[in-house]
């Protein structure tokens, strides 16, 4: 993969910030600013981290707030900054959690950004909507839906969200999108799915485990609530959840 031509890219994006009016956080004014490297809190995620540097494609699996999408956006965000990678491709299955708000008219953006959101807000926090603004407007970050995903080849980088609400048939045809020397990050939580029956991420353990060979490309991280960063109310909630469910099965 060719880099891109890092000067030509930052001159381009002070002309559009001045034009524009806009005003950079000092830290971000710095000349290639590039923030500090995500440190692993749990080995999950160590082993998490080290396996994006030797494998195509990459799936973590755990409970809420074990620290999935601010370690998959902190890293690529990094990638893309340094220009290790040309793109990211950003998309989930967009499926709403409860009651649904209808058919917002508005364009894609707008429509998928709050699906979104836990993987945008990460980069936003790490090098400020400009920069995101940026790399929508000259394509270095793409939201993509899976239903236009068909046909498609990715050749840089590609993160999917909440991958536990995949089908197999979409997370299958997600990673065959993905070219030589590009990269499929999957996160996910299996206890959170809303489709019912196998998901894609559960169809993705099993379909690994009877085909060793695809150990070579494909590597899985599972972690569990003992793993959980984002706080002792959320640890605890889900512990309490799965004893729940746990007596129930």
């Amino acid at each position: 993969m060719a880099k891109r031509n890092q000067a030509a890219v930052r001159e381009a994006r002070n002309t559009k910030k001045e034009e524009t009016g806009r005003v950079l956080r000092p830290k971000f004014q710095e000349e290639g600013y590039i923030a500090t490297p995500v440190q692993a809190k749990t080995e999950a995620q160590k082993e998490f981290l080290a396996a994006l540097k030797t494998h195509d494609v990459v799936a973590f699996i755990a409970p809420a707030g074990c620290g999935k999408s601010y370690l998959t956006m902190s890293e690529v965000s990094d990638w893309l900054k340094k220009g290790i990678y040309n793109k990211v491709v950003l998309t989930r299955a967009v499926i709403p959690m409860g009651r649904s708000l209808g058919m917002l008219p508005s364009t894609l953006q707008q429509k998928f950004e709050p699906y979104l959101m836990p993987l945008l807000e990460v980069l936003w926090k790490r090098y400020g909507k400009s920069y995101y603004e940026n790399c929508l407007s000259n394509g270095s970050v793409e939201l993509l839906a899976p239903e236009y995903a068909r046909g498609r080849s990715i050749s840089d980088v590609m993160i999917i969200d909440e991958c536990q609400s995949l089908h197999k048939d979409e997370l299958y045809t997600m990673i065959t999108r993905m070219e030589e020397g590009s990269k499929l990050i999957c996160i996910g939580d299996p206890f959170q799915s809303d489709i019912k029956g196998q998901n894609g991420i559960e169809w993705l353990c099993e379909f690994v485990e009877k085909n060793p060979k695809l150990g070579e490309h494909i590597k899985i991280i599972h972690a569990t609530s003992d793993d959980i960063v984002r706080g002792g109310m959320c640890k605890q909630m889900v512990k309490a959840m799965e004893k729940e469910s746990n007596a129930k099965n």
